[in-house]
Order: C-alpha cells, then sequence, then structure tokens
C-alpha cells in the first residue's frame, strides 16, 4: 500500500449578487404561484356545427335512407346541447370539472378540504397561504423567514 503525499485542495463557488438576488425572487415567485393551483378554461374548446352542416349532414343521410343504404336517422343524435360562449356555439368542459370536483366534495369531503387549503382561490374560499410578507419585501406563500407554516410541519425551507 502507498499513501498519499499531497495536500487536499478546497474549492468554493460564489454567486454573484447580480444573479443571487434575481434568481431568489424568482423562485419566491415560483412558489406564490405554486399557490394558486388549477385554473380551468371554461371557453369553447370545441366549436359546435353549424345550421348548414347540420342540414347537410341529415340531408346525406336522409338520401342515403331513401335508397336502403342506411336506416332513417337523426344525425345530430347523441350530440351534447351546443353552449353559447358571447356568440359562438360550441363544447366545453368547464361543466365537467365542476360536476367533477363536486362529486369529489361528495365523496372526499376530507381529502377535498385538505388539498383545497393548499390554495388559494375561490374553491379555496379565497385564503390560502398567499399575502405573508416574505424576508426579501416580496410576498412569501411560506411566510416570514421561509419557513413552511405549522399545518406544513413547520421548520425551515
Amino acid at each position: 500500500m502507498s499513501g498519499g503525499k499531497g495536500g487536499s485542495q478546497t474549492s468554493k463557488v460564489e454567486i454573484p449578487e447580480y444573479i443571487e438576488g434575481p434568481s431568489r425572487r424568482n423562485l419566491q415567485r415560483a412558489e406564490q404561484l405554486a399557490q394558486v393551483g388549477y385554473m380551468p378554461y371554461y371557453g369553447p374548446s370545441v366549436a359546435a356545427f353549424t345550421p348548414m352542416q347540420t342540414q347537410a349532414m341529415q340531408s346525406t343521410a336522409d338520401a342515403a335512407a331513401a335508397f336502403g343504404l342506411a336506416p332513417q336517422m337523426d344525425v345530430m343524435a347523441g350530440m351534447p346541447q351546443a353552449q353559447d360562449f358571447g356568440g359562438v356555439q360550441g363544447y366545453g368542459t368547464g361543466q365537467m370539472f365542476e360536476q367533477a370536483l363536486a362529486d369529489l366534495a361528495a365523496n372526499q369531503p376530507g381529502q377535498a378540504a385538505a388539498f383545497n387549503q393548499l390554495f388559494t382561490g375561490p374553491q379555496a374560499g379565497g385564503s390560502g397561504l398567499l399575502g405573508q410578507v416574505g424576508p426579501m419585501g416580496g410576498y412569501s406563500p411560506m411566510g416570514m423567514g421561509g419557513a413552511l407554516p405549522p399545518q406544513f410541519g413547520g421548520g425551515s425551507i
């Protein structure tokens, strides 16, 4: 066996203040935004058929039925009623999302309440963890000094 006969070398990396300050603020802002939670889209996702399109499909089906190529049918059977989005006819998922939230609250009330307490906004009663002034003067979702609130185990980040 042979032993090493050299010294040890230590290196230290320092982050310049012009990078460190904005980086800390950026992370703080990201933590704030994470508290907002999911923001659903309530507008149209898919356009509805126009009356002309529906009539063209129905005429084609009627012609096929007249020659015995298909049974008589309503081409819009099974389609949901189109919604009006400010003059635009279409289909959206907002109502399905709201129904899913209602189902979760009805079937798993404790889990729904615990999840909603993590976020701010109308589903959580508008409070959440936002609005506390942080150590750098901005708003901090973790409160003063970067400590987690007691309901999340206290401690420091």
